[in-house]
């Protein structure tokens, strides 16, 4: 377990808003992990004091950052109470850890995201621009809305990666065998990684798998909602 000291919130797009934290030297991740955070709460609902974050920030940004939706009505109490965190305060998370992350540049490699599952992308995708390795990398993501979370930083590495692309699907307009089509003549033999709704995650991959893309070439982070 590790000890994480808060910052400072930011708001990213309507009800996204990240949170930052101090971290020690010794903790340390690589793009595209999470952890699992304990926030103690007055009156915690039956979903507890735990939940799993993708950390949002690459690991060159030192910080450790949190992203996530607060919908208007509903939600659980420690998304309630994780929006009113003070500055100061020491949260307990686990290390982190998971496989949503890049290990090969062999192919081209396709990001997908869906929401709020921009969270871990957001940090492989400023993790590979930092050591120069945003090339032959597209990114597809979807959303509720044109209100898109950290659009306007991953406009800038567009623009100083000539082989860096991304490609938005907005609502009602969605990822689909036919979208697809239109911005691959051939689908590429590449690496894909999903992340997002289960429901999205299961499409996206039935799909990829209808293009040719085998199970080993597909790595998904989940986001369920809480």
């Amino acid at each position: 377990m590790a000890s994480l000291k808060f910052i400072k919130k930011i708001q990213n797009a309507q009800n996204v808003y990240s949170f930052i934290f101090e971290a020690s030297d010794d903790f340390k991740w690589i793009a595209g992990q999470f952890v699992q955070i304990t926030f103690p709460h007055d009156n915690p609902d039956s979903r507890g004091i735990n939940r799993f974050f993708s950390i949002s920030s690459a690991p060159f940004e030192k910080n450790v950052m949190i992203t996530t939706r607060f919908e208007n009505q509903g939600g659980s109490s420690f998304k309630k109470a994780f929006y009113n965190i003070t500055p100061g305060t020491f949260i307990e998370s686990t290390l982190p850890k998971g496989n949503f992350i890049i290990e090969k540049h062999d192919k081209k490699i396709i990001l997908i995201a869906g929401g709020i599952g921009i969270t871990p992308v957001r940090s492989l995708i400023l993790d590979l621009d930092h050591n120069n390795k945003l090339k032959n990398i597209d990114l597809l993501y979807s959303n509720r809305d044109d209100d898109i979370p950290f659009k306007e930083e991953l406009e800038n590495r567009k623009v100083s990666n000539s082989l860096f692309n991304i490609y938005y699907f907005i609502n009602p307009v969605f990822i689909s065998a036919e979208t697809l089509n239109k911005i691959y003549d051939i689908f590429p033999d590449c690496y894909a990684y999903l992340s997002g709704p289960p429901s999205m995650i299961k499409s996206i991959a039935d799909l990829l798998h209808s293009k040719g893309i085998t199970a080993d070439n597909i790595k998904t982070d989940y986001f369920p909602g809480y």
